[in-house]
Parts: structure tokens; sequence; C-alpha cells
């Protein structure tokens, strides 16, 4: 990708990128809390819930490249505007009482929504190369932040204002994202590629990327909630997920300030094969049932590869940073999509012993494979 000169792109502008996704997120954020305890005030079944919370994981297969070849013709700015209006106008649309429907519609949205602002705001953040980690982090710190200042006040609020009223204020909020946007300064659109859309060919990364969204985005979460569903008892259930989930976005928002300074000092591959390391040692830790040990542990690495990984991308590639940046979301997002839809039945079939051993064993390869090797 052709980029500006890192003058152009200053620390501020990153920050502001980044805060532009976090208030985008907030409704996402809190669906996710609100949808599984509250399905039945929504007129859903947890199945339908199931289909809604994956949804834009499936959207965000064909939209992460769309939203590239978009964004290389028009620009980040142009992209990050658009998008944010459009988490907004999703965010509003939960909170109303318009059937399955709309809130299918609504999901889809969020998911072409979310690649865009994803796409724009590490565009901003990579533009100046000799400090893209630690530009990175920072963004995926504020990020991480704003998500948890949703689980907490979201939580709050659900218990004063109910289920659908809280997405509307959220939706309010969301709504100043579109107007931070307009602040953004323009960066150099790509030359358009005149090939048509294809589903992008998974190299190394891509790879990583699945096999992380499959455990660590989907039969890990899933698991977490169910370890956790029935300790914390003290405090209302919203609140105690939202509690769990809330823990977890300030591990990667300080894990991911960590991971972009060591990757600009060290080197982002060598960085990232230590952390794949310790990332298995997390899912052995679940195995021999030391599961808040080894739930630590795979949450902090996770914060720290959300950082790595942009970095890496942008080292693999002289131009056509979204394109590439695209090609890997859309392998992570379809290991996601498909994680939660395999893990009721690998709960079923497997104990936690067998089933953490063998993901173990699956992320040592993809460490060796995807990460250790050039």
């Amino acid at each position: 990708m052709t980029t500006a000169a890192p003058s152009t792109v200053s620390g501020r502008t990153v920050a502001l990128s980044g805060l532009v996704l976090g208030l985008g997120l907030l409704g996402d954020t809190l669906i996710y809390a609100v949808l599984p305890l509250y399905h039945e005030q929504f007129g859903m079944s947890l199945f339908m819930v199931g289909v809604l919370l994956s949804l834009n994981r499936w959207v965000r297969l064909l939209a992460n490249s769309v939203m590239a070849a978009a964004g290389e013709r028009l620009g980040p700015r142009t992209l990050m505007i658009t998008a944010a209006a459009g988490g907004a106008v999703s965010t509003i649309c939960y909170g109303l009482d318009g059937g399955e429907a709309l809130q299918i519609a609504a999901r889809m949205l969020w998911g072409i929504s979310f690649a865009a602002l994803n796409l724009g705001s590490l565009a901003y953040a990579v533009a100046d190369r000799a400090n893209a980690g630690k530009r990175v982090g920072t963004s995926r710190g504020i990020i991480g932040v704003a998500q948890a200042r949703s689980f907490i006040g979201g939580a709050l609020l659900v218990l004063s204002v109910g289920p659908r009223n809280v997405f509307l204020i959220l939706g309010a909020i969301t709504a100043v994202a579109p107007l931070l946007a307009l602040m953004l300064p323009h960066l150099p659109a790509e030359p358009a590629r005149p090939r048509g859309f294809r589903f992008p060919r998974p190299q190394r990364l891509e790879v990583w990327g699945f096999l992380m969204g499959f455990s660590g985005d989907g039969v890990f979460l899933l698991t977490l909630a169910f370890l956790l569903r029935d300790s914390v008892t003290s405090v209302a259930p919203i609140v105690a997920t939202s509690l769990v989930l809330s823990l977890r976005c300030l591990i990667e928002a300080s894990g991911g300030p960590v991971g972009g300074w060591s990757s600009d000092r060290f080197g982002a591959r060598r960085v990232a094969t230590l952390t794949g390391v310790v990332l298995v040692a997390g899912y052995i830790l679940i195995a021999c049932q030391l599961d808040l040990m080894g739930s630590i542990v795979i949450v902090l690495t996770r914060g720290l590869f959300n950082t790595l990984i942009p970095v890496m991308v942008m080292q693999r590639v002289t131009g056509g940073y979204l394109s590439s940046q695209a090609s890997y979301s859309t392998w992570r997002d379809f290991g996601a999509a498909v994680g939660p839809l395999s893990a009721p039945f690998l709960f079923l079939t497997f104990s936690q012993g067998v089933l953490f051993g063998a993901l173990a064993a699956i992320m040592a390869a993809g460490v060796g494979l995807c990460l250790a090797r050039r």
C-alpha cells in the first residue's frame, strides 16, 4: 500500500482511528453478553442467538476482500466514515422491535462495517512502517478499553433500562464515530487491481489465523463461558458475564502495546514464535485441569497476536496492504465462524483433557509451520 509520510500519520491520528473503531464496537461487544441471557425478551430461540452471533463472521468472509478493494480505490478515510455510520445504524437496530429479520440485517450490516473499520484503522497504524508495532498496539489498546467500558457500563444500563433500550443508548454514543472519522487525514488510495474477486488463498499466516480463530475465538471462548457460567453467583448473570468478558478486553488492551513494542525492538516473527509457544502452554494447562491459569495465558497471548499479526502482514508485502490484511482476516473469521458451531459436538464427544490436548498439539504444529519458518 502506498502510505503517507510518517509525519502525516501522527500518533494522534492512529489513536483517533482506533477510537472510531472502538466506538463502532460498542453494540457488537455488549450483544454477546445480552442476547444469550435475554433471548426470550428479544423473541428468539437460543439456536437463533447462535446464528446471529456468528452471522457477522460469515459475512466478513466476503466483506474483508470487498472492503479491501473499496479501500484501495477510495482510501481508508472514506472507508471509515461510511463504516462508522453503518456501525451506528446496526447498534440502534439491535434495540428496535423489528423481529428476527431486522436483527439478521443488522448483524450483516455490522459484519460489513467491521471489516471496513478494521482494515481502515490498521492502514493508519502501519502507515509509519518503522513504528508499526507500537502504533498497532496503541490502536488495539484503545479498542480494548472501549470494549471493556461497554461491557461494564452496558451491563449496569441493562439492569436500569432493559436489554433493548441499552442498545438505543449505545447507538446514540456510536453516532459520534462518523463525526470523528471526518477528522482523519486522507491516505493515498492504492492502485486498483484489474482482477475480479477471488476467495483469498491461504498462506502460512492465513493458516495460523484459521487455527487462532477456530481454537481461540471459537472453542476456547465457549469453554470459558461453560467454566465460569455457574461459578459467580453473587451478582446478576449479566454483570458476571460482562465482568469476565471485560477482563479479557482489558488484558488484550494491555497486551497489545507490549506486543507492539516488542515487535519493533526484537522483530515481529521472533516475538510471535515465542508467544505461540506460550499459547500452546495455555492449552496444555487447561488440558491438565488448571483452567484459570491456562485461560489467563491464552487470553494474554491472544491480545499480543492482535498486534503482532498486522505487523507481520505489513512486513510480507511491499504494496497492497489492505488486500493482504483482508486475506488474513478472512481466514481468521472463517475459523472463528466454524469454531462455535463445532464446539458443542466436541464438548459432548471428548473430555476436557483430550480436547485441549489435541488443540495444544495442533497449535504447536501451527507455531512450527506458520510462525517459526520463513
